[in-house]
C-alpha cells in the first residue's frame, strides 16, 4: 500500500457536515464497516484524510423544509390532543413549532473538487468510487454532483500534512507529531455515528 491522492471533480456545490474521511466514504459506498483491504489501518485508525475543498470560490446558503405533517400522521395525532370543538386538530403557530414544518439550513461550498490523501490500494479505491455520482449532504437535491474521479501517486500518508498538521481526526494521545494544535471533540473511527467513538482529537478545519 502506497500514498496517493484521490480527487472528485464537482459539477455542483457540495454540502459537507463533519470531516467526510475517505474511509467513511468507502464504507458508505460498500455498505460495510471495514475497508482495511483498501486502506492502511493501524489500531482502528485509517490512514485516510478528511475531504478538502480544492479551489473553493465561495459559499452559499441552502435551506430545506422538513415536513412533519402532524395532521396526516397517526404518530403525531396520538401525541397532540384535539384543540377544536369537533375533535379536529388545528395546527397553529405554537403547534407548528412543536410538531410542524422545520427548516434545515446548510452551507454549500462552491469548489472545483474535493481531495483526499491516503495510504492504500489506489487502483482498487478508484474502482470503488467511480460508481459514486454524488457526495456530501442533500444529494437528492443535486448538491455534490461528481463529474469524474481521478487518482495519482501522492506523498502524504493521509494522517500528517506537510506542516506536520493533522489531516483527519486523531485522538490526542495518539498524536506524536507535536505542534500547537487545538483539540476538539470528534469521531475518529467507524462507526462515526457512535458517540462512543468520539473523543478529544487533533483535527483539520474543513
Amino acid at each position: 500500500m502506497n500514498p496517493f491522492v484521490l480527487r472528485a471533480h464537482l459539477r455542483t456545490p457540495v454540502i459537507r457536515r463533519g470531516h467526510v474521511t475517505l474511509d467513511a466514504l468507502l464504507m458508505s459506498s460498500l455498505a460495510c464497516g471495514d475497508v482495511s483491504h483498501l486502506l492502511h489501518c493501524e489500531n482502528d485508525l485509517y490512514f485516510a484524510s478528511s475531504g478538502f475543498a480544492v479551489e473553493a470560490h465561495a459559499t452559499q446558503r441552502a435551506s430545506f423544509v422538513a415536513s412533519m405533517r402532524p395532521e396526516h400522521s397517526p404518530h403525531w395525532l396520538a401525541l397532540l390532543q384535539s384543540n377544536t370543538k369537533d375533535g379536529d386538530l388545528k395546527i397553529g403557530l405554537g403547534r407548528q413549532r412543536e410538531a410542524g414544518n422545520i427548516i434545515n439550513a446548510y452551507t454549500a461550498t462552491v469548489a472545483n473538487a474535493i481531495e483526499w490523501y491516503a495510504t492504500g490500494d489506489m487502483k482498487a479505491v478508484l474502482e470503488v468510487v467511480r460508481s459514486i455520482p454524488f457526495i456530501g449532504k442533500r444529494r437528492t437535491a443535486g448538491y455534490g454532483e461528481v463529474v469524474r474521479w481521478d487518482a495519482e501517486v501522492g506523498e502524504l500518508d493521509g494522517v500528517v500534512g506537510y506542516a506536520d498538521d493533522p489531516l483527519r481526526p486523531v485522538p490526542t494521545e495518539r498524536w506524536t507529531q507535536g505542534g500547537d494544535w487545538v483539540a476538539v471533540e470528534a469521531a475518529w473511527k467507524a462507526p462515526y455515528w457512535d458517540v462512543r467513538n468520539r473523543t478529544r482529537c487533533f483535527a483539520p478545519q474543513v
